[in-house]
């Protein structure tokens, strides 16, 4: 949390905290740069118009440090341009001063709904490597421990994902023993795939 008005800051840390959220205060953007080595943020919420770097000027040189952290921008200066230049620019959020509780319970709301959706993205990509993984023939132990496990879920279609794998597995081992041919295997592969897609 970066301003130079400290009653923003007890404000908005205030609210912050009600909302179970550890917070760090600077009153410049260059003092978060120099703590950004040794320290990572689930958000950073900054003024526009701050002593050295402004707002815009700090997300810019975040993005050019490949550091995605979403960014909240607050200004009292608020403008059409400016909110267009904040998103555009990559701005998580942007609030015009003077702002309200609710507007920063509103953004901790669309953070964590932000966080949720990227956390099961991920698993859902996780369950996908590894059911290529399955389909391309390798074991558990071609996996490795890290492996992430498949849940126990059906698809819209009502497939249970374990039990393709294990289709999968089978299908794998009659290939292996000659009994279908590569090409048989194949074709399986891709009608399976279609039930989950």
């Amino acid at each position: 949390m970066i301003d130079d008005e400290g009653e923003v800051l007890d404000l908005i840390e205030q609210i912050l905290r009600e909302e179970g959220l550890s917070v760090k205060r600077f009153s410049r953007a260059e003092e978060l740069l120099d703590s950004l080595p040794e320290e990572s943020f689930d958000v950073i919420i900054s003024d526009l118009i701050l002593p050295g770097l402004s707002g815009l000027e700090l997300l810019d040189m975040l993005h050019s440090m490949n550091i995605e952290t979403p960014f909240v921008l607050i200004t009292g200066y608020a403008s059409l341009d400016t909110a267009i230049q904040a998103v555009n620019r990559g701005a998580f959020y942007y609030i015009k001063k003077p702002f309200t509780i609710e507007e920063i319970r509103l953004v901790v709301s669309r953070l964590r709904q932000r966080q949720d959706l990227l956390e099961e993205v991920l698993s859902l990509k996780q369950q996908v490597s590894r059911l290529q993984a399955m389909l391309d023939g390798k074991t558990e132990k071609d996996l490795g421990e890290a492996a992430p496990e498949i849940p126990r879920m059906a698809s819209g279609g009502g497939y249970d994902i374990n039990k393709l794998a294990d289709t999968i597995k089978h299908l794998g081992s009659l290939r292996a023993e000659g009994i279908i041919s590569d090409e048989e295997f194949g074709e399986y592969k891709g009608r399976l795939l279609k039930r989950i897609v």
